[in-house]
């Protein structure tokens, strides 16, 4: 069973209903090509996290779903960080743009988000498979996103006034999954955590609201623990780690 990916096979769809799902539909057939990332030009039903739509529109974006074994459960709490990271690292280094890591995975520009990341993980026995949905805006304009997300929604051609070759940038993130997950398993977690802390920073310090488990929670954004969870400060001296929910 093939851990440490060197590379990643490739599947290219014309048209699905989400990368995850299909990759979850045909695992029994796919898991021998792990590590593996299957993309699509257009999604029918792309979703981020808690199930929301995640507007896929025609050759506009990069829409993939990375499918990899881990070697240890220790690793997943890193996951959703590193992918983030991975993202924003290759997004960086095609673009010269600045982007900010929203914990755990979210990506922003100019305070508007460009990409969303959903991690799933199916545990069997001893073998962990992980699946690791990205969505990147890339070519969209305003009229592309609904009325209610043009203010919050951005992609690279709204950042930087042009048009990004979508192929490219799926070889280009591929090999950047590659490089930080093998960062990840081998157990270099403290340069993760580093790194997603660099990219944190304009919210280290800062008044957030968290929703988690149905609650909405304000505390202050004190640090990522060494494990990968959103510290939170509050009243009294109080501090909390949580390892799900979303920051508003």
């Amino acid at each position: 069973m093939t851990t440490c990916p060197d590379h990643f096979k490739r599947i290219h769809l014309a048209a699905c209903d989400s990368t995850n799902d299909y990759l979850k539909r045909n695992l029994a057939r796919l898991e021998a090509d792990f590590p593996l990332m299957v993309s699509a030009a257009v999604q029918s039903a792309g979703r981020g996290r808690e199930d929301r739509e995640w507007i896929s529109s025609s050759d506009l974006g990069i829409y993939a779903t990375f499918g990899f074994h881990l070697p240890d459960k220790r690793h997943l709490s890193l996951l959703s960080i590193t992918s983030g990271i991975a993202a924003i690292d290759m997004l960086h280094s095609w673009t010269g743009k600045v982007f900010a890591l929203k914990w755990p995975n979210d990506i922003l520009a100019e305070g508007k988000k460009i990409a969303g990341i959903i991690c799933e993980t199916i545990i069997h026995g001893d073998k962990i498979i992980c699946l690791v949905g990205i969505g990147i805006n890339i070519n969209q304009r305003p009229d592309d996103f609904p009325p209610e997300l043009r203010e919050r929604a951005g992609s690279l051609r709204l950042l930087a006034d042009k048009k990004w070759p979508v192929a490219e940038g799926r070889e280009r993130l591929a090999a950047s999954m590659t490089y930080w997950l093998k960062k990840l398993m081998q157990d270099r977690g403290s340069r993760i955590v580093r790194r997603a802390r660099q990219l944190s920073r304009s919210f280290l310090g800062q008044t957030i609201s968290f929703h988690h488990q149905g609650q909405v929670i304000v505390g202050i954004f004190l640090d990522i623990a060494p494990d990968g969870g959103l510290l939170l400060g509050f009243p009294g001296g109080e501090k909390k780690i949580f390892y799900s929910g979303e920051l508003a």
